[in-house]
């Protein structure tokens, strides 16, 4: 599936003024008397510098778990390997390691994030993390929006243009929930944004949401109803959330 610069056609779903209204600046505070923009910095540079950390040692974790070899033969990737070659790993880390893999495999968000490696860095296999830097290759696109499209094929046009226009977390999302009902909308049915208090946003192939939950049917998701970009006022009633003709 080849990246399209779609036209914007969606009205946004967390950057519009309803929802800006369910968290005003002017009614936030701290208990520690610190300004509103330096607590707003804080955190994020903390939470910046930790994302960086987790990336640097995930390289070198997933580099040393594909370095392991039994009877001459290469772990070369996070499982699916063969019975023999898995099997032994995971005996490995547990007696000689002292530590489960599963710690970091099942991770759902390292899982997503290790997806990139061998995009990031083609030769990830041939050099050695701990003698040069795989350097983390965005400033403004963080693991959030590494998780939101980890599943689209085109993920990486995509955080390349979210990059490019220095794009925020909600930005991000409305750009891609744009994106992917455009290209519904032109080839069928194929994206769906999933929305769950369970788990971090994430776009799914139609396809394999319809093989995993067979033939019961999935209520759509709201954000994905959303009336097209027009200058007309938008009505306050639920049907301002049903996509409304092109003008």
């Amino acid at each position: 599936m080849a990246f399209e610069n779609f036209p914007k056609e969606y009205e946004d779903v967390f950057t519009n003024n309803r929802t800006l209204k369910k968290c005003k600046i002017d009614l936030i505070s701290n208990d520690i008397d610190m300004d509103i923009n330096t607590y707003i910095s804080k955190i994020h540079n903390t939470i910046s510098d930790y994302q960086h950390v987790v990336f640097g040692y995930l390289v070198k974790i997933i580099w040393l778990f594909r370095r392991f070899c039994y009877r001459g033969r290469r772990r070369k990737q996070q499982g699916l390997n063969g019975i023999e070659l898995d099997g032994s790993f995971a005996v490995f880390m547990r007696r000689y390691v002292g530590f489960d893999m599963k710690i970091i495999s099942k991770s759902y968000i390292n899982q997503k994030v290790i997806t990139y490696f061998d995009d990031f860095f083609p030769d990830f296999d041939v050099n050695n993390p701990f003698e040069c830097d795989y350097e983390y290759p965005y400033k403004h696109m963080r693991f959030e929006m590494l998780i939101l499209v980890h599943g689209m094929p085109e993920r990486l046009d995509l955080l390349k243009n979210g990059e490019e226009k220095k794009m925020g977390y909600v930005e991000f999302m409305d750009y891609i929930i744009n994106y992917i009902n455009c290209y519904n909308d032109k080839y069928g049915k194929t994206y769906e944004f999933i929305f769950a208090k369970t788990t971090m946003p994430y776009i799914k192939k139609y396809e394999e949401q319809k093989i995993q939950t067979g033939n019961f049917p999935r209520r759509k998701s709201r954000l994905l109803q959303k009336q097209r970009v027009s200058t007309k006022p938008t009505p306050k009633s639920d049907a301002s959330h049903r996509k409304s003709k092109r003008a």
